[in-house]
């Protein structure tokens, strides 16, 4: 078993065996891979989304709610995103969409949305006929979803077949490049909020990677099964469910506030390469730099592991943050896994990119970025809006 697995064995035997953590969150453990992304060479930050994609939460009501209750319910387990959190107390959510579909007597509704350019967070409550009882299932896939705008631009899709098959019914050219025109890259977790007799709640978290997602009046979600298993019980459910946003003017109007560097106190940072963007939910930023030489720091990242996996990061993540002028400090999202990690390269580059958890609602006119090294030292980037 490799280095991997052997982690992932840990979480998951930590959450089954510890006293501290709730009965029905473990009875939610989900199975995920660590997909590794081929351009990354050392990406440490994977082993950590395992917050975000391993549980499965199961109450019982059939309230809805949105993120920031389930925040609640996982804050001492996992890192949650406290920059969702602050937009949906500044009302940056759209509520109780009038959408919903029916097909062979199952009826599905959007009822919560928040969006912005690199967050689209949907709940999802899922009738079923009185002969499917979803009390203790653990398990949801929905294998053929896909979510779409007035454009035919693809926000989500399950695989690639999916996305084929729609680009045929629109008349779109189904190679590789007309695909990826019109696809933005992302990365998504789907947790069972609630089951109970014949109604499942579904939080659906989708991230844009390094395209934004487009404008558009309208969003379309649409899928033809639904797989549930879960207390001994297996469900296949099939259909044609169709659903529309009507996307509200503030989601429309969204803007993100780009800021400029005015000093760095690394000369190895390649100062043209930074990208710091605030927008509602959330910062991205991104950089480049020369780091090393690339035996030297590989041997020594070796030496840092054997104390432990987080150790060994040349930028640690946990100790790096985003201060405004108030002082006040925010960590990164680490919702998905496209949220925060970096490249180390043979020539002895390194690319960061990171989430942090400062929102537009936070932001001040000067910003300060910083990446704690696995030296211990500080590689300190202040920006102006």
């Amino acid at each position: 078993m490799n280095q991997t697995n052997n982690f992932e064995e840990k979480i998951y035997k930590y959450f089954k065996e510890n006293d501290e953590v709730p009965f029905k969150i473990k009875k939610g453990i989900s199975e995920i891979k660590l997909e590794k992304n081929k351009r990354r060479v050392f990406n440490f930050y994977d082993f950590r989304k395992i917050a975000v994609a391993s549980v499965s939460l199961i109450t019982i009501t059939t309230g809805v709610v949105f993120a920031k209750d389930i925040s609640k319910i996982v804050k001492n387990l996992f890192n949650d995103n406290s920059g969702v959190s602050t937009a949906i107390e500044n009302e940056y959510v759209y509520q109780e969409p009038t959408t919903f579909s029916k097909s062979d007597n199952t009826e599905t509704r959007i009822t919560e949305m928040i969006m912005d350019d690199y967050t689209l967070d949907l709940n999802l409550l899922i009738n079923f006929d009185e002969n499917i009882d979803v009390t203790g299932i653990t398990k949801v896939k929905i294998p053929d979803m896909i979510i779409t705008d007035d454009n035919n631009n693809i926000l989500y899709s399950a695989n690639s077949e999916v996305s084929k098959e729609f680009c045929k019914e629109k008349g779109i050219s189904t190679d590789y490049e007309s695909i990826k025109n019109i696809t933005t890259n992302t990365s998504s977790s789907i947790f069972i909020y609630s089951a109970d007799k014949n109604a499942l709640i579904l939080t659906c978290n989708i991230s844009a990677s390094d395209i934004k997602f487009p404008k558009s009046k309208n969003i379309y979600l649409a899928f033809k099964t639904i797989q549930m298993e879960g207390n001994d019980k297996n469900y296949n459910v099939t259909g044609n469910w169709d659903n529309t946003i009507a996307v509200p003017t503030k989601f429309l109007n969204r803007e993100s506030s780009m800021y400029k560097v005015t000093s760095c106190n690394n000369n190895n940072v390649y100062m043209d390469s930074i990208i710091a963007e605030v927008y509602e939910t959330g910062t991205n930023f991104q950089m480049s730099m020369y780091w090393g030489d690339y035996g030297v720091e590989h041997a020594k990242m070796e030496e840092a592991r054997k104390k432990s996996v987080l150790s060994s990061q040349l930028i640690k993540q946990e100790e790096s943050y985003v201060e405004n002028e108030n002082g006040e400090r925010f960590y990164p999202a680490q919702s998905s896994s496209s949220d925060g990690g970096y490249s180390f390269n043979t020539d002895g580059k390194l690319h960061k990119w990171e989430t942090f958890t400062l929102t537009k609602f936070d932001a001040t006119n000067k910003l300060k970025v910083v990446l704690t090294t696995i030296n211990n030292d500080q590689i300190i980037i202040n920006l102006k809006k």
